[in-house]
C-alpha cells in the first residue's frame, strides 16, 4: 500500500493543528508541535498521528465542515486505506523517516468545538497513532510506502 502526504501539522497546543511546508520528526513527535494534556496525548507511543484526507471527504458528504489538521493530526495522508491498518505495521515516509503503528486514536471530545457529532462520527475511523523508529524530515509531497508488521520485521 502506498500513499501520499497531503499535510504536515503542528501547533503549539490544541486544535486546529496549521499545516507547514515540513518538519523534523523526532521519537518525541514533530519539533515545533506541543500539547497542552500530556497524559492523554503525546510520549513516544504517540509521538506522531496520522488521519487520512479521503475520511475528511467523507465526513464533508455528512455535512460536517472539517478541514485537515483540525483533528490534531500531525500527518494528513491520501491513498492509504487506515482500515486495512494493524498494529506493528510501519511506514516509510518521504526520503528516511520509519513510522510504526502503535494504536488505534481514540476520539476526544474536544472535537466537539468543530461539530458536536463529530466524535461519533469519526468512531471506528478516527486515524492512528505511531511511534518514531527512524527520525527523519517529512514534507507535504511525501510518499508513504506501508510495511506489514510480518515485512517491516525481515
Amino acid at each position: 500500500m502506498n500513499g501520499l502526504v497531503i499535510a504536515v501539522n503542528v501547533s503549539s497546543g490544541g486544535l486546529p493543528k496549521t499545516s507547514v511546508p515540513e518538519a523534523k520528526v523526532t521519537v518525541d513527535g514533530l519539533v515545533g508541535d506541543g500539547h497542552h494534556d500530556t497524559k492523554h496525548h503525546g510520549g513516544s507511543d504517540q509521538a506522531v498521528c496520522l488521519y487520512s484526507v479521503e475520511l475528511y471527504h467523507d465526513l464533508i458528504t455528512e455535512r460536517i465542515l472539517v478541514k485537515p489538521g483540525d483533528f490534531g493530526e500531525n500527518l494528513t495522508t491520501s491513498g492509504i486505506d487506515y482500515r486495512a491498518l494493524h498494529v506493528g505495521d510501519r511506514m516509510r515516509v518521504g526520503e528516511g523517516c520509519l513510522l510504526e503503528i502503535t494504536k488505534v486514536r481514540v476520539p476526544c471530545y474536544k472535537l466537539t468545538k468543530f461539530d458536536e457529532r463529530l466524535p461519533k462520527a469519526i468512531l471506528g475511523r478516527s486515524g492512528w497513532m505511531a511511534r518514531v523508529r527512524t527520525e527523519g524530515v517529512v514534507r507535504a509531497g511525501d510518499s508513504i510506502d506501508v510495511l506489514p508488521a510480518a515485512v517491516a520485521e525481515e
